[in-house]
């Protein structure tokens, strides 16, 4: 008689989910991988992808205009070039403002540019540029500093990059100033304001006929001149870049 062999009963695995764990935690690693090699900043790869993008986009603006439709082209193109080649081509102050704050971030430390500029913002005229004029001049003084020459060799390269007409305001606080030289404060801010001026002219070369130098004296504070921060604050010489020359006549 034959013998009957018992069926073993298959015991349940309780270990399955381990597989979909480490699937799980496998996608997740590869997931971070992927995002910190994203996250590394490779500036010679970026900057071979924007020429790359520009030659063809010249290419295409080529072609484009042989057939008649280049103008479409050479816009799109020119909006693309202008934030990686420099100052704005088109655009308005807020647009200028950007390029100026990223160029002084680009040339200047973090300390550099805490201690010597002491505003940037804009208006619907043009962009300013507001120096802090103690880092700039000895206390009423109108000679420049040779220590705040680097910072002013930085702003100078902003105004080289375009070809805007630009106004050098002086400004000073309220105290008055007793001195043979400058018998008031008009003369102290307009020596400061012409001081800048001359440097641009005669170290950098920039044309002379784009500028125009002012004095405001006291006259116009940011702040009130109740304590000795706030005077520190409205002895300033702002660069004011005119964005739109149909607004103001120089």
């Amino acid at each position: 008689m034959a013998r009957k062999h018992k069926k073993h009963e298959e015991h349940e695995n309780h270990e399955r989910w381990l597989v979909s764990y480490a699937d799980f935690i496998t996608l997740l690693f590869a997931f971070f991988v992927v995002m910190y090699a994203t996250s590394e900043a490779n500036e010679g790869k970026q900057k071979q992808f924007e020429e790359s993008i520009k030659l063809n986009l010249h290419l295409a603006a080529a072609k484009a205009d042989a057939a008649g439709r280049g103008s479409i082209l050479e816009e799109a193109m020119a909006e693309l070039e202008a934030p990686v080649s420099g100052f704005p081509r088109k655009g308005g102050p807020k647009e200028v403002e950007d390029y100026v704050e990223r160029s002084l971030d680009k040339s200047m430390n973090g300390e550099q540019k805490q201690k010597s500029i002491q505003d940037v913002y804009h208006d619907s005229v043009g962009v300013r540029i507001a120096l802090a004029a103690s880092t700039f001049f000895p206390a009423g003084s109108a000679k420049l500093k040779m220590s705040a020459l680097n910072s002013l060799d930085k702003v100078a390269e902003v105004l080289k990059s375009h070809q805007k007409r630009v106004i050098i305001e002086g400004h000073t606080d309220d105290l008055p100033i007793e001195d043979s030289y400058f018998p008031s404060n008009w003369e102290l801010a307009g020596g400061r304001a012409t001081a800048v001026v001359r440097y641009f002219v005669k170290y950098h070369k920039i044309d002379p006929k784009r500028f125009l130098a002012i004095s405001y004296g006291d006259q116009k504070p940011i702040v009130p001149n109740d304590n000795e921060e706030h005077r520190a604050m409205n002895r300033r010489i702002e660069i004011f870049i005119i964005t739109d020359d149909k607004k103001v006549e120089i």
